[in-house]
């Protein structure tokens, strides 16, 4: 039998914040008085993100194997079968529609982008997967960029999504933000993240838990970044830390990663750029399962530059004010 049991310590885990009395938790729910009931309920739910890197020209495809690497996600994706699933860096129209059509058994609900007719740049290369039927979409375009980052549509898809076994919907906002090492990397990726916050903003739902996540491009491992990042987004809580990990583990973007045909082209250093973000519902708050980072190979190199990032969900707390 599943266990349906939850302390209030762990539901305020979930909050964002540690309440010192019932009034304050209460607060947190957005229901600082009356009834209010709580139930917790066995409502399974993942999703997953990843970095493929398949770049396409004028910038160079950095491994040694495209067409293995893009058969190797979908065979992970079809083993592992997550709700939700976002790649970032799929360039090419085909590939995408390769993909898509690959996976259109289990996932028949799919935006990518985002793109603007208007632009001579490359659409954002962004591609979104989901089980369950999309009750929404919209998508969003950054306008400022910086170096070699402006020659794709940087930006965010969102999808409001109904899973079957859940009584409210779920925001998903998928993204791939500026790279923050180029020359006006910090002050771009901070003015896309308030960008980004902006956009959220126009379609939040209160009652409505939301998953921010993809390639940030924010290095967890600096603090002054990290805290950025949350404030920015209106303190989510960040899945991998919420599950009990440090902020400067789980590197994403390694050294030691035999997917360059150049190993001059490797990172020098390790960092975590690839996250999944979490907002509570005032009526429903998703309970983390499990976190863990996804290290695919193909023949024995591994499948992009960066790894994956799968979270799990096994439980949903219902809110109800009566």
């Amino acid at each position: 039998m599943s266990n349906t049991t939850l302390s209030l310590r762990r539901l305020a885990d979930h909050l964002g914040r540690t309440p010192q009395d019932v009034r304050s938790l209460r607060k947190l729910l957005g229901h600082p008085s009356g009834p209010l009931k709580l139930a917790v309920r066995h409502a399974p739910l993942s999703v997953m993100t990843h970095n493929m890197g398949l770049l396409v020209s004028p910038a160079p495809y950095l491994g040694t194997d495209r067409d293995g690497a893009i058969a190797e996600i979908v065979a992970r994706i079809r083993a592992l079968t997550p709700d939700v699933v976002g790649l970032c860096e799929v360039f090419a129209d085909g590939e995408r529609t390769r993909i898509t059509n690959a996976l259109s058994d289990l996932y028949p609900y799919y935006s990518q982008g985002p793109d603007d007719s208007l632009s001579f740049r490359s659409d954002g290369g962004l591609l979104l997967l989901s089980r369950h039927p999309t009750v929404s979409i919209n998508k969003m375009t950054f306008g400022p960029c910086d170096g070699w980052d402006c020659f794709a549509l940087k930006g965010v898809i969102y999808i409001r999504i109904q899973p079957v076994s859940w009584p409210t919907p779920i925001d998903i906002f998928y993204s791939h933000t500026q790279d923050i090492e180029t020359e006006n990397g910090v002050n771009t990726l901070y003015y896309q993240l308030y960008a980004m916050t902006q956009f959220i903003e126009t379609l939040w739902d209160p009652a409505i838990p939301k998953i921010i996540m993809g390639d940030l491009n924010i290095p967890g491992e600096n603090p002054l970044h990290y805290d950025r990042l949350l404030r920015t987004l209106d303190w989510p809580r960040d899945c991998w830390t919420l599950a009990g990990n440090q902020a400067d583990s789980g590197h994403t973007l390694v050294r030691e990663n035999n997917f360059y045909d150049d190993p001059d082209d490797r990172p020098s250093s390790n960092h975590r750029l690839d996250y999944v973000l979490m907002q509570a519902g005032t009526r429903l708050v998703p309970i983390l399962a499990d976190i863990e980072v996804l290290k695919f190979q193909h023949n024995g190199r591994y499948i992009s530059d960066h790894f994956g990032v799968r979270a799990s969900f096994d439980k949903i707390a219902i809110i109800t004010h009566s």
